[in-house]
């Protein structure tokens, strides 16, 4: 009877265990990241009843286990982390697509309304109004350069402060994960259940933020590694993330860890999160479509300037800069050793590709490389004055004493829009006529025509000289300065370039002997739209990338780019957060409250709370019994 009293006995507390733990899975069913619990009961030894017989003990509580799978929650973990990329990219990506990719607010529009009017001049070249009308619309160009650059570096602004929140988030859960194994390190081998559940929650709100590795202990502590395996969470310690400055510019904020030796930046080194998903959206789209503005503003600026300066204004002078915008910049690293300082200029505004570099000395020469990807760029020259490096578009001077791994941001076109401007002030001054203008003799016996006279160069001191083309027979020709011949005979081919004095024109058709063609200089007060036209086709030629891109597609390629980049973030968020549900039902059907399973294990637990019960007072009625016939 003690054998059955104590198998009771042990049922009856059994089954109370399970119940208790059954009413907790229920009572937890809401709570965000709890695991369900069970009770593991096993057979207790048998002992000998004799006759060879066996006779068993009851039932024994094992342990009180989480149902927990450990690779299905790391899967979690890492689609929690995909997706937080995934959002944080999206949502920033998604305002600048509609910052830029709307067509009343593109910098294309204000660019197209500046060479309408450009177009409007060319019709009436003396026209006061029409001057003074591309002014203000070459104003209001700048003012738009401007807007979209302070709204841009809003962005940058934004995302600083929202790296800022993440860093403090995530420092707070390392903090938390610290207490918790220092509390799971203190239960001496036995570790409550609800720590390990505290544990799990914390590690997925981590990976909403930052990408990790988590490292088990045996006594059930986790440390947690990030970038290339910097320890966040080392047992009970827990060191600091904090934002500290670009080495080439202070006012952005680059992702560091704390540890002995001061701050090591990892920025590079992080790939999922909120945090990698702010980092990216600076460095993929927001630097990029800076890049872009930055060079189309730069890029207008240098061709029209250019042009502008081959025309002639009313005044009867050489046109002078129509905009101004800053060159190229470049800003030592903070960890240069020695005390050169580096220049940079543009000599090909076709070759800019709107590009940063990084030009470091190797010892002995300087290297150069795309900053964001870190490809080399091929370059010419050593860097002096009389030799300069030249690379797409730049020539870079370096003075001073370098050290060697020095290294230098040659940022080419990222200031221009915050600088540009309108320089000419007086509309007379529009330099909207060609310097020299090409008369065709009435004597001439022959059809053949001249096209205008395009200057070339304007620092030719003999561009405005008077001269005549004069035709020996219908083949030769000489260029003549008044009496003076100043050629002798030149082969005369139909449609080819005649050079000279800095200007360019073609005669084409056949000529015939004295045909004579005279060019002069176009003079004040003119009516001539030759540079004008010139002016207006700038918008469509094919005068950046080498000769591939137009302004218009520059502008164009900022809003595709953009657009682009917020479609992509938008179709990986849709399919991170599909992953990440998918898999968070697969937790849930191995780790989560079935409140129907929940109910039957009760009515179970609660029928073998009362069949225990029962035996129990069976054997206490056997017991009386035989205290009855003992008594007699």
């Amino acid at each position: 009877m003690s054998l059955m009293l104590n198998n009771g006995l042990s049922g009856l507390l059994a089954a109370q265990r399970a119940l208790q733990v059954t009413s907790n899975n229920v009572t937890n069913a809401g709570v965000d990241g709890y695991v369900r619990q069970r009770v593991l009961l096993a057979e207790n030894p048998t002992q000998p009843g004799g006759a060879g017989l066996s006779i068993g003990t009851g039932v024994k509580i094992n342990s009180i286990e989480r149902v927990y799978d450990k690779f299905l929650a790391q899967e979690l973990h890492s689609s929690e982390t995909s997706e937080g990329r995934a959002r944080s990219f999206n949502a920033l990506a998604t305002r600048l697509d509609g910052l830029l990719g709307n067509p009343d607010l593109s910098i294309s529009a204000d660019i197209q309304r500046f060479f309408d009017q450009a177009q409007t001049l060319t019709e009436n070249a003396t026209s006061q109004v029409n001057r003074q009308q591309l002014l203000q619309q070459g104003e209001s160009l700048v003012t738009r350069f401007k807007q979209l650059d302070s709204q841009l570096n809003s962005f940058n602004n934004e995302v600083d402060a929202r790296l800022g929140e993440a860093v403090g988030t995530i420092n707070g859960i390392a903090q938390s994960l610290a207490t918790v194994n220092d509390r799971i390190a203190a239960s001496a081998g036995s570790v409550p259940n609800d720590l390990l559940t505290e544990q799990g929650r914390l590690l997925s709100q981590l990976a909403n933020e930052i990408d990790f590795t988590v490292v088990e202990k045996g006594n059930g502590t986790a440390d947690v590694l990030i970038g290339s395996g910097q320890p966040l969470v080392l047992g009970v310690t827990a060191r600091q993330l904090t934002l500290t400055q670009n080495e080439f510019n202070g006012s952005i904020q680059e992702l560091a860890i704390a540890d002995s030796s001061g701050a090591q930046i990892i920025s590079d080194l992080v790939s999922g999160g909120t945090v990698a998903g702010l980092l990216s959206f600076r460095d993929q789209a927001l630097n990029a479509t800076q890049r872009d503005l930055g060079l189309l503003a730069l890029g207008l600026t240098e061709v029209f300037n250019n042009q502008h300066g081959l025309g002639l204004d009313l005044n009867g002078d050489l046109g002078t800069d129509f905009f101004d915008a800053t060159g190229p910049a470049v800003s030592a690293s903070n960890g240069n050793t020695g005390t050169a300082t580096a220049a940079a200029t543009i000599v090909d505004p076709a070759a800019l590709t709107g590009r940063n570099y990084v030009l470091q000395d190797a010892g002995g020469a300087w290297l150069l490389f795309d900053e964001a990807t870190g490809a080399t760029i091929p370059t010419t020259g050593t860097g002096t004055a009389v030799d300069p490096i030249v690379a797409e578009g730049l020539e870079i001077v370096v003075t001073g004493a370098s050290a060697l791994g020095d290294r230098y941001l040659v940022s080419s076109v990222s200031g221009a829009p915050a600088a540009m401007s309108v320089l000419l002030n007086d509309p007379s001054k529009i330099a909207a006529a060609s310097p020299v203008s090409v008369i065709r003799s009435l004597q001439n016996l022959s059809d053949a025509e001249s096209s205008p006279a395009v200057a070339t160069d304007i620092n030719d001191a003999n561009l405005l000289q008077p001269v005549d083309i004069v035709f020996d027979d219908a083949t030769t020709y000489r260029i003549f300065d008044g009496g003076t011949d100043l050629t002798g005979p030149l082969a005369y081919t139909s449609g080819a370039d005649i050079n000279f004095n800095g200007w360019t024109l073609q005669i084409s058709g056949a000529t015939q002997t004295g045909d004579r063609f005279s060019i002069t200089s176009t003079g004040a007060n003119s009516g001539d739209n030759g540079n004008a036209l010139a002016l207006t086709d700038i918008s469509t030629l094919k005068v950046f990338g080498n000769g591939q891109r137009s302004l218009g597609d520059l502008s164009a390629n900022i809003v595709s780019q953009v657009g682009s980049a917020a479609a992509r973030s938008s179709e990986e968020l849709a399919v991170q957060s599909s992953l990440r549900q998918q898999i968070q039902l697969e937790v849930e059907s191995v780790s989560g409250v079935n409140l129907d399973e929940e109910a039957v294990n009760m009515l179970r637990y609660q029928e073998a709370y009362m069949a225990a019960s029962r035996i129990i007072s069976v054997a206490n009625d056997l017991f009386n019994t035989l205290l009855n016939v003992v008594s007699r």
